[in-house]
């Protein structure tokens, strides 16, 4: 039977995912998905698992629906807790880059600031998109009106469990769906078929304007203890390469219509493959 096996939520980009039964939809991504943002203050530029792979030493908890606990034990810092419903609107807009997009973000207060700024050694800002700065989706794969947040491009992430059943079985160290940081997971399917797939039904909601999701050292570090996994990378370049690109998963959109929407971890699904002209 084919059905959604994880919901995974990132609050913060780049640091630790959430599981949860169940999301909200948004033409953005899940609610709370990637609402905010690091920033390094003296450079003006992103933060990410690129740089400071210690940032899964985070962990990441609800306490409720918008109020979510980080912890940081290896600093033996005190718990921060950050209300992701609160609206920040005093502070100063500044312009961040975010791959080919210079997005305007504001800082969300100053002890979050501080916090961060401690656990990371380096003066950082956490931060959110400025309420009036639209950030589109790719034009070549989304319609004009298709909007992200602090993701890298799409608001949805979409990965397979037998795609990586089979990448496991050509690695000797095992990796978890986890290093892929995908919002949705399902099972049921046939290895990597998901690039043939036109667009995709979950419980009747409509998720398309697929991109194969291209991959970079991220997926060689392992969320639990940050350990590096030398052998994924070459293995994948040979293997799992499009387009010069190492590939895996599919970044996509809802296809939003009308009222409010959630997915929930067993909702059935349909797949559409493409047809070829």
């Amino acid at each position: 039977m084919k059905t959604v096996s994880k919901i995974i939520i990132y609050p913060i980009k780049s640091l630790n995912g959430i599981s949860v039964p169940l999301a909200k939809l948004t033409s953005l991504g899940f609610k709370n998905d990637r609402k905010f943002m690091l920033v390094d203050v003296k450079e003006n530029k992103m933060i990410t698992l690129r740089e400071f792979p210690d940032l899964y030493q985070i962990k990441l908890s609800f306490i409720e629906e918008d109020i979510i606990c980080l912890e940081n034990e290896k600093n033996k810092q005190k718990h921060l807790f950050i209300k992701l419903s609160e609206i920040e609107s005093d502070s100063e807009i500044r312009k961040v880059k975010i791959w080919d997009d210079l997005a305007e973000v504001q800082s969300w207060n100053e002890e979050a600031n501080d916090w961060f700024s401690e656990s990371l050694g380096i003066e950082c800002q956490l931060v959110r998109m400025s309420p009036s700065y639209f950030r589109q989706v790719d034009k070549r794969y989304a319609s004009i009106g298709q909007g992200v947040l602090f993701s890298d491009g799409f608001p949805y992430l979409i990965c397979t469990e037998s795609s990586l059943e089979l990448l496991n079985n050509e690695l000797e160290k095992k990796v978890s769906i986890f290093h892929f940081r995908p919002n949705i997971v399902l099972k049921g399917t046939i290895a990597n078929e998901e690039f043939d797939w036109d667009y995709l039904e979950i419980n009747g909601f409509k998720f398309n304007s697929f991109k194969p999701c291209a991959r970079c050292q991220v997926i060689s570090i392992d969320p639990e203890n940050q350990v590096i996994n030398e052998e994924i990378l070459p293995l994948m370049a040979k293997k799992y390469q499009r387009d010069h690109k190492i590939i895996f998963g599919l970044n996509t959109c809802w296809d939003k219509e009308t009222g409010d929407a959630e997915l929930h971890v067993g909702d059935s699904f349909q797949t559409f493959k493409k047809i070829n002209q």
